[in-house]
């Protein structure tokens, strides 16, 4: 029963899918406001590409920081004798899909920008993705931070 009550709270009232949803909640109600970057999308290639690789750089940081801290070394042992080292797993996992999923967005959002087809929706998916990546991101942090207090590092 654990089990799925930590799935449900990892896949549907996880913080990465609410800051996912803000965007594109925004775009709906009023997509005037993606209109501030349609024009600098439009205008230059870096900025789609930088999107693309703000996730993927998140990425390689979560990597690091998620090996350093998923590592049975030293103190760390005891870590694989924790009740919810399967829920650690899985939220590192998770962090490297939201990440993953961030720079899909981004690549579908530049694309969709790029043929003139729903560039504020575009712009809503890239904002969207973005965010959700930071917030993982910020999960990581605040979880290496938490394991080094319990670890005495």
């Amino acid at each position: 029963m654990n089990k799925v009550i930590d799935w449900l709270r990892l896949t549907l009232v996880s913080p990465e899918l609410i800051a996912f949803l803000l965007p594109l909640g925004s775009y709906f109600c009023e997509p005037s406001w993606m209109d501030v970057l349609v024009k600098p999308m439009k205008d230059s290639i870096g900025f789609g590409v930088g999107a693309i690789a703000i996730p993927l750089g998140m990425l390689a940081f979560n990597y690091k920081e998620c090996f350093d801290m998923l590592s049975l070394t030293g103190k760390r042992k005891v870590l694989i004798e924790w009740p919810d080292y399967g829920a650690l797993k899985r939220r590192v996992l998770a962090a490297f899909g939201w990440c993953i999923s961030g720079s899909l967005c981004c690549i579908l959002a530049v694309w969709l920008i790029a043929i003139d087809r729903l560039p504020q929706l575009g712009v809503a998916i890239m904002l969207g993705g973005l965010l959700a990546a930071s917030v993982s991101t910020a999960t990581i942090g605040l979880a290496r931070f938490a394991l080094r207090e319990i670890l005495g590092e």
